[in-house]
């Protein structure tokens, strides 16, 4: 027997049309969806807790099912006639963006499956999140593009075929928590055309469920753990490079060029890669770079990245701004401190109120930390 958690509002109490704090599934559904719903509900419902009802989690669960609909709509953007539906994958044109998200897959497969046989449905859920929406989407869709954007038409094909592999499975994984968007988006992709009736031909319900995959497999696609490693580092690379954009106050929609002084031998493809992620004009490897003084600078498992200024800020005047920024979040972080400090206003105020407030001191010094690294890139 499995027991639920009872359903609280965002103030801890019971459900109840008294307190008119109970809302009403129906509306909810026509507003944003009985996937959504449950899916929502289902990721911040904790085993053995109850849950405290947010509409704003069955809203996180609507925009989730679009991030679902738009990244089968890439694949069909992406891909022609000439491509055919789940192709064959050819080990030998996997890069090793291919070979992280094979493995990130065969990851998300073991765990959400365990979850789910111990009944642990939200940390299924967050699982599924967390692989389709941070590693698929943020990571391996947008390092697609270095080959969608080249011309070799034998690597697209195979990109094409891992992204059907991935999305075949990851749809079936989301089905149990949104079967109606899986359910038209299995038929839709083409991944029930040539499956048995009984085996996904004529719903998911009745597809097989995804297996991690044994060593046979791991083999022949050479699917070995190093690529976690250097992929991990890769994406390094780009989280560094983008604190440098805002280090140097650079939009994240502004081209501009990077300068790598490496510490490996770097391949095109995965130069072309760390280019396109970090929106940039060009990615320049050069060993040999000097950088001039006040350049923004990060130290990467795969070498000094380097992001030139000139011709993008003034380093005076940024200089200036930054210091006078600095002089209001000081003071912002007296002002929070000093209430905290304080017993008559800790011991009156409600738990709420004061989680507020060291939520926001946490906050400033997070503020305060990053204005002091831009300065010191600039000095």
């Amino acid at each position: 027997v499995y027991f639920t958690g009872i359903i609280r509002d965002k103030q801890g109490r019971k459900m109840s049309k008294t307190l008119g704090n109970s809302p009403d599934p129906l509306e909810l559904i026509a507003k944003y969806g009985a996937d959504a719903l449950r899916f929502g509900t289902m990721r911040s419902a904790p085993l053995g807790q109850d849950v405290l009802f947010d509409e704003k989690d069955v809203e996180l669960g609507r925009n989730f099912c679009n991030k679902l609909w738009n990244a089968c709509r890439f694949r069909q953007m992406v891909g022609s006639a000439d491509f055919p539906i789940q192709g064959e994958i050819n080990p030998q044109l996997l890069s090793t963006d291919d070979k992280w998200i094979l493995l990130k897959l065969n990851e998300a497969i073991r765990e959400i499956t365990d979850a789910l046989n111990t009944y642990n449905f939200s940390v299924a859920a967050q699982a599924l999140y967390r692989f389709f929406w941070n590693e698929y989407c943020d990571w391996y869709v947008e390092a697609s593009k270095a080959v969608f954007f080249g011309t070799d038409e034998a690597r697209k094909a195979n990109t094409l075929a891992v992204i059907d592999f991935v999305l075949s499975h990851t749809i079936r994984l989301f089905h149990p928590f949104l079967p109606f968007i899986t359910e038209e988006l299995w038929h839709g992709m083409g991944y029930a055309t040539d499956m048995p009736d009984d085996q996904g031909g004529k719903t998911i319900m009745t597809a097989p469920w995804p297996k991690a995959f044994d060593g046979d497999f791991r083999d022949a696609y050479s699917l070995d753990d190093c690529y976690l490693e250097f992929a991990a580092q890769k994406y390094e690379v780009v989280t560094q490079g983008r604190n440098l954009r805002r280090v140097g106050n650079i939009q994240a929609g502004k081209k501009v060029t990077f300068v790598l002084k490496p510490n490996r031998e770097m391949l095109p493809h995965d130069v072309e890669v760390i280019k396109i992620l970090l929106n940039a004009e060009a990615l320049e490897i050069n060993a040999d770079y000097a950088a001039k003084k006040g350049t923004p600078t990060a130290h990467t498992p795969m070498g000094e990245l380097f992001l030139p200024l000139e011709g993008h800020i003034d380093p005076a005047a940024e200089s200036a701004r930054l210091t006078k920024e600095l002089e209001k979040i000081q003071t912002e972080i007296g002002k929070v401190e000093q209430k905290l400090a304080n017993p008559a206003f800790t011991g009156k105020v409600p738990a709420t109120v004061l989680q507020e407030h060291q939520q926001r001191l946490a906050e400033w010094l997070g503020k305060l930390a990053h204005v002091k690294s831009a300065l010191e890139a600039l000095s």
